[in-house]
């Protein structure tokens, strides 16, 4: 088989590795059974997700650490067996640190370092269409959401809460493991083979190491818009069931559904995205991605207070698409403006985003128990909006004085 087609062995490994991967994801199918079942309180389980959030980022650091004395290969496997653990472990949950501890620390660090295995090696293998292949790869990311959510819901309606965690150990854990054995970077010789790209084409710098990028001001903006964006859009997939069946009156399996829906937007977004960064750049696509940020979020706030389920549901998967523009071009600006060679503790830097991103859900299940509904969390989100395009155009004006 030449190297242009296994190139896609490859590729699609790593497409089903994020998608039991992405089952970390299905927190707000988790969030009211577990409520129900240990009586606990909105706040005390969005710090789960928080924990959650906050520990792939130590995750990802560690990738870009150990990444130079162990392979993603073998960083996969670990991430595998602590995402097994971590479910498990939520098997015999009884008090709600017990539940961060295994699935916000545990899971969330598992999370995390494969993540950051997988967008390492597998776009190395599509160098002409990097962001395309990124956005294949975290479209099973997404997607995990829509093929697992349905099926979590009737196995926690079947077995429970409980069993369901430890079923998830088996299933997650045991798919990423075997995913493993087939996530490689491109020798030399396969890289030679592979489409040839001028990667310094209107770059003045590149491979850029940690220690000058944390020093250029372009990073740190670039980074204040993945913290807006990032956070922006895990409130509602952190909140999104209970906005549903609280705020709007829906049933259960309904917000599964249209949780489902959501996914699939976020996952099919995630190569348009990708399609779309690898023709217009950097500046075009954050500009796009911003304001279908800031729309859906008007689009969400209108819905929940006129009560209008309809219009509640296009503005969700408008916004799960421009989460997917988000998480997308997360990557692939990092390659672009800092290199591919310095990519995983580069990108592993950017992922400690999820420190100030794993804050918002919490912020909002505060605020929501507080007022006792969703309508100021909700305008928040278009504040955010609105505060992150005009990040963006400073990002603007330091991409045009560097890179043009």
């Amino acid at each position: 088989m030449g190297i242009l087609k296994k190139r896609w062995i490859y590729i699609i490994n790593g497409f089903i590795v994020f998608l039991f991967m992405g089952c970390g994801l299905a927190w707000s199918v988790f969030m009211i059974p577990v409520e129900e079942a240990f009586g606990w309180t909105r706040d005390q389980t969005s710090l789960a997700f928080t924990a959650n959030i906050l520990c792939f980022s130590v995750g990802s650091i560690l990738t870009g650490i150990l990444s130079k004395r162990f392979s993603f290969s073998t960083l996969l496997k670990i991430s595998a067996i602590m995402m097994g653990l971590g479910f498990f472990g939520a098997g015999f949950i009884s008090a709600p640190w017990h539940l961060y501890l295994t699935y916000g620390i545990i899971v969330g660090t598992g999370i995390g370092l494969g993540y950051n295995c997988v967008l390492s090696a597998c776009p190395l293998w599509l160098p002409e269409r990097a962001a395309t292949a990124t956005g294949i790869l975290l479209m099973g990311y997404a997607l995990s959401t829509a093929v697992f959510g349905p099926l979590l819901n009737s196995l926690i309606d079947s077995i429970g809460i409980i069993s369901t965690f430890k079923t998830l150990a088996i299933v997650c854990g045991g798919g990423i493991f075997l995913g493993s054995f087939l996530l490689k970077i491109p020798s030399i010789e396969e890289m030679n083979q592979l489409p040839q790209v001028d990667r310094h084409e209107g770059k003045q710098e590149y491979n850029v190491v940690t220690s000058k990028m944390i020093r250029k001001p372009i990073f740190w903006v670039y980074y204040l818009v993945t913290v807006l964006l990032g956070g922006l859009g895990l409130v509602i997939i952190n909140h999104c069931s209970p906005i549903l069946t609280e705020g709007l009156a829906v049933s259960a399996a309904f917000s599964a559904l249209v949780i489902s829906i959501a996914s699939i937007s976020n996952g099919v977004g995630r190569v348009l995205w990708g399609l779309v960064y690898d023709k217009f750049g950097v500046i075009k696509t954050l500009f796009l991605i911003g304001a279908c940020f800031t729309i859906a979020s008007v689009g969400l706030f209108l819905s929940y207070s006129l009560n209008i389920v309809f219009i509640f549901i296009i503005s969700d998967c408008l916004l799960m698409f421009s989460y997917a523009g988000n998480a997308v071009t997360c990557p692939s600006v990092i390659r672009t403006l800092f290199g591919h060679r310095t990519f995983s503790l580069n990108y592993s830097v950017l992922a400690t985003d999820a420190v100030f991103t794993s804050m918002f859900p919490s912020i909002a299940g505060v605020i929501q128990l507080a007022t006792g509904n969703y309508h100021i969390p909700l305008l928040l989100l278009i504040v955010i909006g609105v505060v992150a395009i005009l990040t963006i155009c400073i990002l603007t004006k330091l991409y045009k004085k560097e890179y043009v």
